[in-house]
Formats: structure tokens, sequence, C-alpha cells
């Protein structure tokens, strides 16, 4: 590959002269490199990929990464992390390591690991749908309210599950299994494998536990009011962003979405070699 583009989350001078260190050797090279900042929300404002880039490499950590693989959803285009904060899981760089796997990916030494993604959509009462959000890690429902019980009604390709209730409900793609639902006291799973996890947060129950599902279920939430004036309202996060809230008579949809995260590979690292280095870390 010849054709890159450095994704990073601000224009700091340090960040943008570490960008030009990379640019600069990509052409010395004979490649071709660009970058743009990442958009907080892509939906409000787009990131602009040059037509014909064949890698991006994304300049941050992994909040960063996974804020990227939301904004260019469908493009179809392989990303890999270069480390600049704290160790993430997603990250296979950092700036020791980067110049010599960008020798490698101009040779085109690496392999290419796809990574499910999560889509979610509310539907109104009226039965007007919204627009379909994805999430690389998950998709979250908690009360709009702060540290407060919701009741949650689950249902799996339209047959009941359980009424929840509990702070929230975390839907978990593997790579999201090391996230949000780890702290929630979820199971982690390896990235590459394909499924759903359901991990209710803080449950007012014993035997409330996560359920492993199938990756094509298509799941539903619904919140019922536990006011007499109805008003109970929960806010949806997909990856922490792209807030929206749902309120009493409206549906969440979640199901895994049509397209995948492309994630380059160069080293010979396993999960659980990640998983130990992580636990050792900590």
């Amino acid at each position: 590959m010849k054709h890159f583009f450095v994704v990073a989350r601000e224009d700091k001078e340090e960040t943008l002269a570490f960008i030009r260190q990379i640019s600069d050797y990509i052409r010395l090279k004979g490649g071709v490199c660009s970058y743009g900042i990442n958009p907080d929300d892509a939906l409000e404002e787009d990131l602009v990929v040059p037509e014909g880039t064949e890698a991006i490499l994304v300049l941050g950590g992994d909040g960063t990464l996974i804020r990227a693989a939301q904004n260019i959803f469908g493009k179809n285009i392989p990303m890999i992390g270069i480390n600049r904060g704290h160790l993430g899981y997603l990250c296979d760089l950092d700036n020791d390591s980067v110049f010599d796997a960008l020798d490698s990916l101009l040779a085109d030494d690496y392999s290419v690991e796809e990574r499910m993604m999560l889509s979610g959509r509310i539907i109104h009462e009226d039965g007007h749908a919204g627009k379909e959000i994805q999430a690389l890690n998950d998709i979250v429902l908690c009360s709009s309210a702060g540290l407060k019980v919701i009741r949650v009604v689950v249902y799996v390709n339209g047959q009941y599950l359980y009424a929840y209730n509990c702070d929230g409900i975390i839907f978990s793609t593997p790579t999201g299994s090391t996230a949000y639902n780890l702290s929630a006291n979820g199971p982690i799973v390896d990235p590459k494998t394909n499924l759903i996890l359901l991990t209710p947060i803080n449950p007012h129950t014993l035997n409330a536990r996560s359920i492993v599902l199938d990756p094509y279920d298509e799941l539903v939430l619904e919140i019922e009011s536990r006011k007499d004036d109805g008003v109970e309202e929960a806010e949806i996060s997909f990856d922490g962003n792209h807030k929206r809230f749902l309120y009493p008579g409206e549906k969440l949809v979640v199901h895994r979405a049509k397209e995948t995260t492309k994630m380059i590979h160069l080293r010979d690292i396993s999960f659980l070699d990640r998983i130990r280095t992580k636990m050792q870390a900590d």
C-alpha cells in the first residue's frame, strides 16, 4: 500500500509535528499521506477521507480509534492505532514502533482482522424510525437522571426475555467486552468472534447475569415508567457518543451492523498476550 491517511484527535502543535514526521517518512519511501482531525460527532460533521486511501493511521488512544471507526463506517478502509496515551487494547503501535510498521505496510507485509459492529435506532411512538447509529464497542442505555433505577424490558427476535430493574443495559460487541462491559462484570470475549453480549448494570436482583446472544439476533428494549406521571426517560449512547433519549412508548432496536471495522495487524500479539499485559499494567 502507498496511500495513507492520518486521523488525529486534536490539532495541537505536538500532534501536528508528529504527523509531519510520519508524512515525511511515507513520502520519502514513495507513498502519499494526508491527515484530518476526528470530528466529535460525525452525524453533524464528516471526516473527509481522500479517495484512494488504502490505510488509516489513527493517532491517539483507544477512544480516538473507536470514534474513527464510527466516522468512517462503510468506507471499508483498514485502520491501525498509534497509541499516544495510556495502554489500551486496540492500538498496536506507539512512537517507537510506528516507522518500522510503516516499512511493513509499504511492503504489504500485514494482515487484516475484521471486527463486528453494532447498529441501533429508535422507533418512536408514532412508528417513525430514527437514524441508525453504529458502535464498535457498545450501545448503552441508562437513566438520564444519573444514578437512578429504571425498568427495562428486553425482547429477542420478538420474544420476551426479561424485565430488568437496573441502572442500565449494555449491548457489547466482542471488541467492547473489555470496556464498560468488563467494568459491569461482563465476560471477556476474543474480539475476533461474532456475538452480542447483554450485560445489565447493577441489576436489582440476585440472578441477573450477562447473556451471550447470536450475532444475528434482533434486540428490542423498552422502558416502563416507574412514576405515576409517566415522564421517566432513558439515555442511549453509542460508544459513549451520539447521545439520544428514549421515552416510554418508544423502542430501541439493536442488531449487528452490515459492515465491519477492519483492523491492521503487524505484530504477532495474541489476544491473551494483550489481556495479560493489560492486567499486569493495572
